[in-house]
């Protein structure tokens, strides 16, 4: 009985702490400085499901970061578009998955630089660095780019075949609820929202045209998450130049010292040797993900295994 009743609570407190949060980003908005936080906050990002969460859990232990945890309540503050699994319920736009610089105006980096301020001054210290980590931002770089302009960036990369099992795996548990209208699904949000947007996204922009409706399980859906993540790093990898720092999950799991002490140079901190020695403890090889062969149509499974192939993964798609 206790259990049951923990069952039915849990979505619910976890609604009103997230409005809590939600609430407390948009008082920063009007309360907090708005000049550029200094270093620039550090961007980690990538398909869901490659690793950026046992990668951001390291990186929350270095004492020189301060690590943002996927903080939705935030993005949600600075461009309304953005909370494409509505999180927060409806905020009066059209939820989105990628979103360009045409939506960044003045008003959205006063307020992403607000919400920065008031993070660094939470963190304690006014040197250390801010990390944050939102999967989704890998459609997002024009509008990282457009608040952030000199922000390093790291994409972490994982095997295609292993993600795409491991979102159908997600969206059809379903373990996790959240409170509130409409039916919560853990992958694809408040009524599949987060599909609509995905695909909506897809036709506007062109991408794999007449396919997008073809697409019905769980994992035709995360081949396309996972083939547009990957597309839009690839295309906005010259603007970014050397902010960019790309890491495959597989090395980082195979041989975590050396991409440790990499992915520290590049967001200029410290490699502490019992730092690295903790984190090379911590992290177990990679995990395969065992299930059905991935059969998608003939375009994008054309982009699916030509991005296998750039990053040197195992396992293709077939034509469906």
């Amino acid at each position: 009985m206790f259990g049951a009743m923990l069952h039915k609570i849990r979505p619910i407190a976890r609604s009103i702490k997230y409005g809590r949060l939600l609430r407390r980003a948009e008082a920063d908005t009007r309360t907090c400085d708005s000049d550029p936080v200094t270093p620039p906050v550090a961007f980690i990002l990538g398909c869901g499901r490659s690793g950026t969460t046992i990668l951001g859990r390291l990186l929350s232990a270095h004492r020189g970061v301060h690590y943002m945890r996927e903080p939705y309540y935030i993005w949600r503050t600075i461009v309304p578009s953005s909370d494409m699994i509505r999180f927060f319920g409806d905020a009066g736009v059209n939820p989105h998955c990628v979103i360009g610089s045409d939506f960044i105006h003045d008003d959205e980096i006063q307020r992403f630089n607000s919400c920065m301020q008031a993070e660094l001054k939470r963190s304690g210290s006014s040197t250390n660095r801010l990390i944050e980590k939102t999967p989704i931002n890998a459609m997002r770089i024009p509008m990282l780019n457009a608040l952030s302009p000199s922000s390093e960036i790291l994409h972490l990369v994982r095997n295609g075949v292993d993600v795409v099992r491991s979102i159908k795996r997600l969206a059809e548990t379903n373990a996790y609820q959240l409170g509130g209208r409409g039916t919560w699904n853990q992958w694809w949000g408040r009524d599949n929202c987060k599909w609509d947007a995905l695909a909506d996204d897809a036709k506007s922009m062109g991408w794999f045209e007449g396919e997008i409706d073809l697409l019905k399980t769980n994992t035709q859906k995360g081949a396309l998450e996972w083939v547009i993540s990957l597309d839009e790093i690839n295309t906005h990898r010259n603007e970014l130049g050397d902010r960019l720092l790309e890491v495959r999950y597989s090395d980082l799991t195979n041989k975590p010292k050396p991409e440790l002490q990499k992915i520290c140079e590049h967001f200029s901190i410290d490699s502490d040797s019992q730092w690295l020695e903790s984190c090379c403890q911590e992290l177990d090889a990679e995990r395969k993900n065992a299930g059905e062969q991935i059969s998608l149509p003939p375009q994008l499974c054309a982009k699916f295994n030509e991005l296998q192939r750039q990053y040197g993964f195992e396992g293709k798609a077939i034509e469906v």
